[in-house]
């Protein structure tokens, strides 16, 4: 059997909010339907998912590729969250959620340094499907904070703006210490699969919003790339040049990943980003307005163990 997965962040999937945002809404509408026509992914990782509502007529215009209901994560502050379709048979689904995230300990019995302070933004939405000869295959959909810098706050949330090089210092390293926080509590629902199935075919994908090697994807994978339960990463097929997913500060960058368990990298056999039509939206804004496209690319894998 071949199976085919891919991740795809469709960027503020919302509905309308007043009219003049109708017709863009039906045509971001048609365009994500038109790449998943393109992809015929069995499996989908959908990120900044936001009406719930256009996501069910998405399915429904999508009747040829068969998806069942579409299983749904906790959202953020802003709206958005993730979500996973599937045409083959879910076993089970679960949205793992956490009010806060631990930082790492320094000494055994310290005290939590910042309780309450590193939140899990968007649930992690897990499935477990069952893909033919490739066995039972549990596929989690994650999206990780931005790399855009964490600035300090009041005790009242209101941001206070970087003054020194000092201060934008320590915005990079509490932006990496929330994407950090975020991958280890992915990679520790990986290793509790591992701990009940050493060999389980798993599939973790998503926008990570960090590169390759960076340490926040290094964490998903796992640190020791000599471990047996080490995440491969798909692109790996791919020349570096076509290695790119969206545009960082108009830089071509590649931040939405596949990562493989070793008994699905045995299978693989095609890797694609579908990034020749991608462009580069501009800088972050607090209210960005709805556009007809993503700032992503879809990226598809497909695997296949006859």
């Amino acid at each position: 059997m071949t199976l085919r997965v891919a991740t795809f962040n469709l960027k503020d999937f919302f509905a309308a909010r007043h009219d003049d945002e109708r017709g863009i809404v039906e045509a971001k509408l048609g365009n994500v339907a038109e790449s998943l026509r393109r992809a015929r992914p069995d499996v989908v990782a959908l990120q900044e998912v936001g009406s719930v509502e256009l996501l069910e007529r998405l399915v429904k215009a999508l009747p040829e590729l068969g998806y069942e209901a579409p299983v749904i994560g906790s959202e953020d502050r802003r709206g958005i969250r993730n979500a996973i379709l599937s045409r083959l048979p879910i076993q089970w689904a679960q949205v793992h959620q956490a009010k806060s995230l631990p930082f790492p300990r320094f000494v055994l019995g310290d005290q939590e340094p910042f309780p309450g302070r590193i939140p899990l933004r968007r649930g992690v939405v897990h499935v477990r499907v069952e893909a033919g000869a490739l066995g039972e295959v549990d596929v989690m959909t994650t999206h990780f904070k931005s790399n855009l810098p964490a600035e300090l706050k009041t005790p009242d949330g209101d941001p206070i703006p970087d003054a020194t090089p000092h201060s934008v210092g320590e915005s990079a390293v509490r932006s990496l210490v929330l994407r950090a926080a975020e991958a280890l509590y992915v990679r520790s629902l990986v290793d509790g699969i591992f701990a009940n199935s050493p060999d389980h075919a798993i599939c973790v994908m998503g926008d990570l919003n960090d590169t390759l090697d960076s340490l926040p994807v290094r964490l998903v994978r796992g640190i020791d790339t000599k471990s047996k339960h080490h995440l491969r990463a798909a692109v790996e097929l791919l020349p570096e040049e076509a290695r790119y997913s969206c545009f960082h500060g108009g830089e071509e960058t590649l931040i939405d990943h596949v990562l493989l368990s070793e008994r699905l990298h045995r299978a693989l056999r095609h890797f694609e980003i579908h990034n020749e039509n991608l462009r580069y939206h501009g800088p972050f804004t607090g209210e960005p307005p709805l556009t007809v496209d993503s700032d992503h690319a879809l990226c598809v894998a497909e695997l296949d163990d006859s």
